[in-house]
């Protein structure tokens, strides 16, 4: 790497800006955040953004222009394929695999041309109906091989107008990746269990990870997040939402107890002076209690329809997000269909999960951009899902 080259990182969350720069000797310079208001025309984002960017030049005395993007819309899609060959003769499974992959970026843009690929996951590869859940190194003679991926996609149209927007503020973005994705496999390496899953509750959308033997599997988004709790308390109780998301906020590491039957007040300072305001702690908290329930059934739903023989009976489930502070200190008491082996909250941290998106953009290889001829050797593509 370049000495002079510096890695700055643009976490763009719809209620939170997260910028960190890193250099040459990857030594974290400059980490700032900022809340924001989301518009329609995302005005309100870049004018914070132009103002970190600001702050970041200025600690490392150097002009910034590229920038890494992460982000997680609610829209995210994900596409199942697969892609069958056969060989006549020994090859290397590198030089197989990256013209696959060629194929398969002509095969989105042929078919799936609303969407962009961000991410794509090799699941498995079957080569004389023996399964590979890596690429092998060695040659082999092939007769029949077969690569199953999983392609995480945004929808187009709403990525081009941002990037046009990151444009029009000097800023290029030089590469893009799915956030929840991204900090989920890095913290999976944390863990010493084999069948896990991450809920990452976020503004006004929430994703689900799930591994299985320590292996990524499957990711899943509903349109729903934290935003909706405080628009349910908004609602209900009317007050307005800064005041909602105030009262919602109060509830975070206050140690109370969240269960579908009565519950005693709260000794909260705060949420006594609530109940003098004739606002009933009671039912404030079980509106609080069905919304969350609401957001990890849907969430789950959405992945098992996703893989019907998909089972949570072994697998441990960790929420992740700045919507899921809610979970930290509090008790909850869930109706778990699911059957879920225990349900925690990880801890995480602005400098957690820049060193996660750095680590991603450092060792994760790039789709090939190189131009391929019409579609050839491609077989069959088949499976395909979204949310």
């Amino acid at each position: 790497m370049n000495k002079e080259k510096y890695i700055n990182i643009l976490n763009f969350g719809f209620s939170k800006i997260r910028f960190s720069v890193f250099d040459s000797n990857l030594n974290e310079r400059f980490l700032g955040s900022s809340n924001v208001i989301l518009e329609t025309d995302f005005s309100n984002h870049f004018k914070k953004i132009n103002n970190i960017v600001k702050l970041a030049e200025k600690k490392i005395s150097r002009h910034i222009q590229d920038i890494v993007l992460t982000l997680d819309p609610n829209d995210l899609f994900v596409i199942a394929i697969s892609i069958e060959k056969k060989q006549d003769e020994k090859s290397e499974f590198n030089k197989i695999y990256s013209n696959v992959l060629l194929e398969l970026d002509q095969l989105i843009k042929l078919h799936y041309n609303s969407y962009k690929i961000i991410h794509v996951f090799l699941d498995e590869c079957i080569i004389n109906n023996q399964i590979y859940f890596e690429l092998p190194k060695e040659k082999h003679q092939i007769n029949n091989i077969k690569f199953n991926f999983k392609i995480i996609c945004f929808n187009k149209k709403n990525l081009d107008y941002l990037l046009n927007l990151f444009k029009k503020n000097n800023l290029n973005v030089k590469s893009i990746f799915c956030t929840s994705y991204v900090k989920s496999l890095y913290y999976s390496n944390e863990f010493n269990i084999d069948n896990f899953s991450f809920l990452d509750i976020g503004w006004e959308r929430t994703t689900i990870i799930n591994f299985k033997n320590k292996k990524f599997k499957l990711i899943q988004s509903i349109p729903i997040g934290g935003n909706h709790i405080t628009k349910d308390i908004s609602k209900i109780f009317s007050i307005p939402l800064s005041d909602a998301e105030k009262i919602k906020k109060s509830f975070n590491k206050s140690e109370t107890v969240f269960s579908y039957g009565n519950n005693n007040f709260d000794k909260n300072t705060y949420l006594k002076e609530l109940s003098n305001k004739n606002i009933s702690i009671d039912k404030l908290k079980k509106v609080i209690l069905y919304r969350i329930q609401e957001i990890i059934d849907l969430s789950l739903t959405s992945l098992k329809n996703s893989n019907k023989n998909l089972n949570f009976r072994n697998t441990e489930l960790f929420f992740i997000g700045e919507g899921s502070s809610l979970l930290n200190n509090n008790t909850f008491y869930l109706n778990d269909e699911f059957e879920f082996k225990s349900i925690n909250f990880y801890q995480e941290t602005d400098k957690l999960l820049f060193k996660s998106i750095l680590s991603y953009y450092l060792n994760t290889d790039q789709l090939p951009k190189k131009g391929i001829k019409k579609q050839g050797l491609f077989e069959k593509f088949f499976n395909f899902f979204d949310k």
